[in-house]
């Protein structure tokens, strides 16, 4: 189980650190789309990525070693209802689009699936079944778009 943990925190660091790159690294051979924000703004968004990771381990954690609690004390911090009130650049929102939007949303939905189905005493498969799910939501996001510096 620890092997799988660390496969995913490498695998994600690895997402995490190409979305991160400086606007100087060879943008011509990455092809997602670039999306503008201010420093404020991305490190907002970086932040927010970092704290899924954190609560991915924990919940990988909490499944194998039959911890529920953990799992859904962690999951239920980054879902939907968590989150609803959370303090956002005041800028931000008018930046995200449609689809950035979507695949936000449907990140934190899906912690909010892995919180229920944990509190509910789910099995540890489908809870990972859940995980990975709402993961495939984070890796279609990081091929899609990448954070560029805003112009000033």
């Amino acid at each position: 189980m620890r092997y799988r943990i660390a496969l995913i925190v490498i695998t994600l660091s690895a997402l995490l650190g190409a979305i991160a790159c400086p606007a100087g690294a060879d943008e011509t051979t990455d092809t997602r789309e670039p999306v503008q924000r201010t420093d404020t703004e991305k490190a907002f968004v970086l932040e927010q990525m970092r704290l899924f990771l954190a609560s991915i381990v924990e919940v990988e954690e909490g499944l194998g070693s039959g911890d529920l609690d953990l799992v859904a004390r962690e999951a239920a911090a980054r879902g939907r209802k968590a989150n609803a009130a959370l303090a956002r650049p005041p800028t931000l929102a008018a930046k995200e689009s449609d689809a950035w939007k979507a695949m936000i949303g449907s990140v934190r939905s899906g912690f909010d699936q892995i919180a229920e189905q944990a509190t509910a005493r789910a099995p540890a498969a489908k809870i990972n079944k859940a995980l990975a799910d709402t993961m495939r939501n984070c890796v279609a996001c990081h091929q899609t778009y990448r954070i560029s510096a805003e112009a000033r």
